[in-house]
């Protein structure tokens, strides 16, 4: 499987490259600069500077971009649904927890429950999603969102549930997984596809 990351920079990106390797799959990073492993390739570019061609002979890229620009997550949803329509390589998307509902009522998003300085980016990731949901163009996407609690430090469980667009607890009621573990589930879905052109999320059991 060929497969391209955005943001490997970043601890989700960084960890699902890990994986990605252990599992034998042909990785290419995207990023301006960046010191990728052996047996990684680098594609020398920004985000907003991929095209058609960079991206056609994948069979999936997984973007984990982040930006202080809260702005830009609706711009690189946008940008990478155009150039990757009608391709055939897949885009799978993590996006936030705060899109995700409280509950099977689906009344209320998890970002109308933050403080209001932390909404702007709600709302941006929002709008990155909705690209994706309303986008007409011929694209296999997924939206990933986690929970609420993604902890870098903590090691790995191998285990994971897997939801919708409903925020999932585990055992001990906590919203929570682990960034191996979020990886996991991502390289998981990009191996075997269960939720195509659909919203997702994990957290632990």
């Amino acid at each position: 499987m060929k497969l391209a990351i955005i943001g490997a920079k970043g601890k989700t990106g960084r960890a699902v490259l890990e994986l990605a390797q252990e599992r034998g799959l042909t990785v290419s990073v995207v990023a301006p600069r960046l010191r990728v492993p052996t047996g990684v390739k680098l594609i020398p570019k920004t985000v907003f500077d991929l095209t058609t061609t960079d991206l056609q002979d994948f069979d999936a890229v997984l973007c984990a971009y982040s930006s202080v620009r809260k702005a830009n997550y609706p711009r690189v949803s946008e940008h990478l649904t155009t150039i990757l329509a009608d391709t055939g390589t897949r885009l799978v998307m993590v996006g936030a927890g705060s899109t995700l509902y409280t509950n099977d009522h689906r009344t209320k998003t998890v970002a109308e429950t933050l403080p209001r300085l932390t909404r702007n980016a709600s709302r941006q990731h929002l709008a990155a999603r909705k690209i994706l949901q309303g986008s007409t163009a011929h694209l296999n996407w997924t939206y990933v969102a986690p929970p609420m609690s993604y902890l870098p430090s903590t090691p790995t469980t191998g285990r994971y549930q897997v939801g919708r667009d409903v925020l999932l607890y585990d055992r001990a009621g906590d919203a929570a997984i682990s960034y191996p573990d979020f990886a996991l589930a991502l390289v998981d879905e990009l191996q075997h596809p269960q939720n195509e052109c659909a919203l997702m999320t994990v957290a632990w059991p």
